[in-house]
């Protein structure tokens, strides 16, 4: 009798031997998940996101000085600086400094800086903002130019150490204008350095300009005396470089007495002589001027008319015409 054994109904669906065609589903299955779980990552893109997680926190941990201590810091280094300024005694006055004057003296000159030996150089500055920035001293150059007509421009500022150094530059006198029994140094400008009572050797005087008797040192010509003066000055120019040409010869300056210009550019010389003889000579401030001055020149080294003694002599013309006095 034959025995039979029961199947298993568990093992009903247990494959042992699997198929072909289930083997390589299932090997494409865990492919697919393979390649899922792994994203592609491209060679040139390089991540670092741990490092960039660690330095975040500590560029955040550094903190800079807080508003608080820039501004106590900032007001410690201003308080330091003024009160070496106040306590420094470089910064109080010991002495004046001159310099730039000629006619004028240094006691002139100090007698009008009312400032005190030891007193704080930053005291008196200004009193314009300009001049405290430049460390000048306004006062002191308006008191010098109102006392001194014959200065042009004064300059006062803080020297280091201790001092005040006051430059100047004085009007130089180029014309010597008659007026009554006095004589007006004025400078090329035309502004009024001084009065005096008799006339310098050195400049020829002008005559026939306006009254003065209104103007006071460091007045300013009017308009048409300052032409007039311009038109003298330049007469006087050219003698005195033809003196230079002809060192040997005689002067031209010394021989004129006096220059009278008048409107229109014309203008009269008075040469004296030594032998009493007197020339009034005519000449025109135009281009002509300087040939106009060397002829005068010829005429009185030549001697050719100093003979017929005094009269008028006209260069204004191409012929040199001469007028003697009568006798």
């Amino acid at each position: 009798m034959t025995i039979r054994k029961k199947r298993n109904k568990n093992h009903k669906n247990i494959n042992y031997f699997p198929s072909g065609k289930n083997s390589s589903d299932k090997q494409g299955n865990k492919q697919r998940h393979s390649k899922k779980r792994k994203p592609k990552v491209s060679g040139s893109v390089v991540d670092y996101p741990t490092e960039i997680k660690q330095s975040a926190p500590k560029r955040a941990g550094k903190k800079g000085l807080s508003l608080f201590a820039k501004l106590f810091a900032l007001f410690a280094v201003v308080l330091s600086l003024i009160t070496l300024i106040l306590l420094l005694p470089a910064f109080r006055i010991d002495h004046v400094e001159i310099t730039g004057n000629t006619d004028l003296t240094e006691q002139d000159i100090k007698k009008i800086i009312d400032i005190e030996i030891g007193r704080h150089a930053f005291l008196d500055l200004g009193p314009e903002f300009m001049k405290v920035i430049k460390f000048r001293y306004g006062d002191i150059e308006s008191e010098l130019l109102s006392a001194y007509p014959e200065l042009a421009t004064v300059e006062a500022r803080f020297s280091w150490p201790s001092g005040i150094l006051v430059q100047l530059q004085e009007r130089v006198e180029t014309a010597c204008i008659r007026y009554g029994f006095k004589y007006a140094l004025v400078d090329r400008d035309g502004y009024v350095i001084r009065f005096i009572d008799d006339a310098p050797e050195y400049l020829p005087v002008i005559e026939g300009m306006a009254n003065f008797e209104t103007l006071e040192p460091g007045d300013l010509l009017s308009e048409n005396d300052r032409g007039l003066l311009t038109t003298a000055t330049e007469i006087a120019a050219q003698l005195i470089l033809i003196d230079q040409a002809y060192p040997d010869d005689a002067s031209l300056l010394a021989l004129t007495r006096s220059i009278s210009p008048e409107n229109h550019g014309f203008a009269f010389l008075i040469l004296q002589f030594d032998t009493n003889n007197v020339w009034r000579v005519k000449v025109s401030n135009d281009r002509t001027l300087s040939e106009d001055i060397r002829k005068l020149q010829e005429l009185v080294t030549s001697d050719v008319l100093l003979e017929k003694g005094s009269g008028q002599l006209d260069l204004t013309t191409d012929k040199i015409v001469f007028r003697k006095d009568n006798p």
